[in-house]
């Protein structure tokens, strides 16, 4: 599915001509930094509908940082009915102070697009949209909801590490380049041929699983203070991957060539 599509994040400056000089340009609508979050006092009820929203300033290949910076106020359109909107006060003064600007099509209070909240919750795949370089695909086990800069992808007939493994891959770069849409040397990425991406479907997914780890867990460190070989390893771990998966899909070449990896891995399940 896409990202939520909000419609006004965030005062800009058209809409800071029309709300006056009392208000600031980036001031938040319905997204909110962390001080805004906590400056506008929300009660636990309210709380319930202040979402993390994660950009890719936490959103890189294969990893997805916890530390949110932003929060979406996620309210559907069951808030097209405003009398909804009464057992949410805080909620509802905040978004007063914009009724000029808001343009959702569940104005005022509700969001433009929200999605079926199943796809921001647990185990998924973030998606960006449009990559510089290469593609990007995000595995997070954790609630992270998104905008319209990600797609997200969950689901229950295969391992989403597996798959986050081979979407990263260059393989599935090389098919998204020839198969999907360029810009210069950078990736759009879109719905269609992400979907048509041929998926090989395996048994022993474990040892891409603890791969995948690996370089989570490498990105999770401030690498950058241990130095530059440090920096390299999730490099190194992805290479592997992409032998690994060219021997998937054209096994006979690499056996042909003694160029096998997958059969020496099998200890890391140990």
């Amino acid at each position: 599915t896409n990202g939520i599509q909000v419609q006004q994040e965030t005062v800009n400056k058209n809409s800071l001509e029309i709300l006056g000089n009392e208000y600031k340009l980036n001031e938040g609508i319905f997204n909110l930094t962390t001080k805004e979050k906590e400056d506008l006092n929300f009660d636990i009820k309210e709380l319930e509908l202040i979402k993390p929203l994660f950009t890719t300033k936490e959103i890189d290949r294969y990893f997805t940082s916890k530390n949110n910076e932003n929060w979406v106020i996620y309210t559907d359109s069951s808030f097209k009915d405003k009398s909804k909107i009464e057992q949410f006060p805080n909620l509802k003064r905040h978004l007063d102070r914009f009724t000029a600007v808001i343009t959702s099509d569940n104005k005022p209070y509700g969001i433009h697009r929200a999605r079926n909240e199943y796809f921001f919750k647990g185990d998924k795949i973030l998606a960006l949209r449009k990559c510089v370089g290469k593609p990007l695909f995000s595995y997070a086990d954790f609630d992270t909801y998104v905008n319209q800069a990600f797609y997200v992808i969950k689901s229950e007939r295969i391992n989403l590490k597996y798959l986050t493994a081979l979407l990263n891959s260059k393989l599935v770069a090389f098919w998204l380049k020839y198969k999907g849409k360029m810009q210069g040397d950078n990736y759009q990425v879109d719905k269609e041929p992400i979907l048509n991406i041929p998926i090989k479907k395996i048994e022993d997914t474990k040892p891409f699983e603890i791969l995948v780890d690996y370089i989570r867990f490498l990105k999770s460190q401030n690498l950058k203070e241990l130095g530059i070989k440090y920096e390299l390893m999730p490099i190194y771990f992805e290479r592997i991957l992409d032998g690994m998966f060219y021997e998937l899909y054209f096994t006979e070449t690499i056996i042909h060539t003694d160029r096998e990896i997958i059969k020496f891995l099998v200890d890391l399940e140990d």
